[in-house]
């Protein structure tokens, strides 16, 4: 356990020189972009209960300095709305609201200046309930899981012999990328995570005009098939890296599943309850 949190802070060591601003195009149609992620960074570590097959996950929160995690975001934003209209201007901003709240972030909005915007996008941390083997049940805005336990396939396909029981067999488990750029089948790993929530606001009224969210991971490993390279502090800077892909990227798909897609131009919806 040890090992892996001192992993963990290696790889957000190294965050900082991979979250570089990004070169704000001069055009006329103006988005401005609202990082609301804050900096809580979840780290989780799957643990086998004693009588269960259910296994236990320890949790654990970091505050990641630097307003670093803002900033990826605003890099999946910039990049979501670059690929859909190239030329618009784009303004960032970035806050941190007590709590999760796309309420708490609109009362912030009130205070700004926000003549001349054409929309306002807000990334903040989406929760989900998952079920995909492997991942813990509950996961939150951005973190890194790593899963220990092995995960071989035969649990979904019982036709085939799994090897978290025969030694002899080789790994059978969910496919993860290695450093070298490789997917193979992995019988354990760590998995950046990243699970944003986007909100389409009216600068004039501050209305929620669409939302729509992204539940992005990664799962890697190393060659041997194993998470003990990753954690060990020989590729930080791989890890560093795919953290910072996974959010970027998760971020960027959460505009584009429902809000940018196929046409940058939002129509008018009126304003949608923040808490359907």
């Amino acid at each position: 356990m040890a090992q892996f949190y001192r992993a963990v802070m290696a790889a957000s060591a190294m965050l900082a020189s991979l979250a570089a601003p990004g070169q704000v195009a001069d055009k006329p149609r103006t988005y401005a972009l609202v990082g609301a992620i804050g900096s809580r960074f979840e780290v989780m570590h799957a643990e086998q209960q004693t009588g269960s097959h259910i296994p236990a996950f320890h949790r654990a929160a970091y505050a990641v300095g630097g307003n670093m995690l803002n900033r990826l975001a605003l890099q999946g934003l910039d990049q979501a709305v670059a690929r859909y209209e190239p030329e618009s201007r784009r303004v960032y901003l970035s806050t941190t609201p007590a709590r999760p709240d796309i309420e708490l972030v609109i009362a912030e909005l009130r205070k700004v200046d926000r003549v001349g915007w054409d929309r306002i996008m807000v990334a903040l941390p989406a929760y989900k309930f998952h079920d995909e083997p492997g991942l813990a049940t509950r996961m939150r805005g951005f973190g890194l899981l790593a899963q220990p336990l092995c995960q071989s396939d035969s649990s979904i396909r019982p036709d085939r012999i799994g090897s978290c029981n025969h030694g002899f067999g080789p790994p059978s488990g969910p496919m993860a990328l290695t450093p070298k750029g490789e997917e193979i089948a992995a019988n354990t790993f760590v998995a950046p995570f990243a699970y944003v929530e986007i909100f389409t606001l009216d600068p004039k009224t501050l209305a929620v005009l669409d939302r729509s969210a992204n539940y992005g991971h990664r799962k890697l490993t190393d060659e041997t098939a194993k998470l003990d390279g990753i954690i060990s502090g020989a590729n930080s800077e791989f890890l560093a890296r795919q953290i910072v892909e996974v959010v970027q990227t998760s971020t960027a798909e959460a505009m584009a599943n429902g809000i940018l897609k196929g046409n940058v131009d939002v129509r008018e919806k009126g304003p949608v309850n923040p808490g359907r």
